[in-house]
């Protein structure tokens, strides 16, 4: 009883914009490798146009290695962790879900672990062997691209051309920013070690 009851207040909180945003709405993967992501979204997200151009720059980006992501769930949030300001709650969130498919936190809000005072657009958190991407709505469309490149054994670059360069350059233009030729072996070999070890998972048709 104590399970339906909790079921019954879930399905009565749960708001009705999360019930619009279904996986099989969002950017489908069209590439020969596809990983799956689990969606974790804050009970009062609404902005689906948000999600599906960082989906769409993230499978523009990473079709140079013929490899796209697509969201295979979207889950609502403890409430408490809709906002992550501490290294504590960055680990909570890995608390949640599994390993596989990869998770993909959105947040209100996420500070720096150094510097609470500080933002951050994103992060690819690890705790042990286990890792996920936190990402705070407010993110440029790109940072779920550049927290692949983490998740897919990246370090940041000071290629100019690179998703991974976080400085501030005028160029080249956005549009020619990505992966480049030294990174793109990396990304592969990480990919392929990371799905047969089973610590990241390919999309399930």
């Amino acid at each position: 009883m104590k399970l339906v009851r909790a079921i019954l207040l879930l399905l009565v909180l749960w708001p009705a914009r999360l019930h619009a945003l279904d996986p099989a709405a969002l950017p489908r993967c069209q590439a020969r490798t596809c990983l799956a992501l689990d969606l974790w979204l804050p009970s009062d997200f609404a902005d689906a146009d948000w999600l599906t151009t960082q989906l769409e720059v993230a499978n523009d980006r990473l079709a140079v290695i013929q490899t796209g992501v697509q969201v295979a769930a979207i889950h609502l949030l403890p409430g408490e962790l809709g906002q992550i300001d501490t290294v504590a709650q960055r680990n909570r969130l890995g608390q949640l879900g599994r390993q596989t498919p990869l998770r993909w936190f959105v947040v209100r809000h996420l500070a720096d672990a150094e510097d609470p005072a500080a933002i951050r657009k994103g992060v690819t958190w690890r705790d042990g062997d286990a890792f996920w991407v936190i990402e705070s709505q407010t993110g440029m469309r790109w940072v779920l691209a550049h927290e692949l490149g983490h998740v897919l054994g990246l370090a940041h670059s000071k290629e100019a051309a690179s998703i991974m360069n976080k400085t501030p350059r005028v160029w080249p233009p956005p549009w020619q920013i990505g992966f480049t030729a030294r990174e793109r072996p990396i990304l592969q070999r990480t990919l392929q070690r990371l799905v047969r070890a089973g610590r990241l998972q390919l999309r399930k048709e």
